[in-house]
């Protein structure tokens, strides 16, 4: 044989022997269901923090605000309420822990 045909006929085995290995897997998550809690009730952008208080009660933790414009962030149980001086800016889910599952 000659050393093409040769050539040829060993990268073409190669292919062979590695293509089972060359594949991946695609792991697709649906919009909402990134966590478990993303059904329960957040405070929503533009209240201020008397609303979120009244509706949601006392907060677990408040950092105080740092930054220009002041950023503030109140601490509950299953998310964090992100505030812009007495504004919601953005309500977050925490992520489960393991130990939740």
């Amino acid at each position: 044989m000659n050393k093409l045909t040769t050539g040829s006929l060993t990268t073409l085995f190669s292919l062979f022997l590695t293509a089972p290995f060359t594949t991946a897997e695609t792991i697709t998550l649906p919009i909402g269901e990134q966590t478990k809690q993303s059904a329960i009730d957040l405070p929503v952008r533009s209240m201020n923090k008397q609303d979120v208080l009244r509706d949601f009660g006392d907060p677990q933790e408040i950092t105080d605000a740092v930054g220009e414009p002041p950023i503030s962030q109140w601490v509950y149980e299953e998310y964090v309420v992100y505030f812009e001086d007495n504004w919601v800016l953005y309500s977050v889910v925490k992520h489960p822990s393991e130990a939740d599952d």
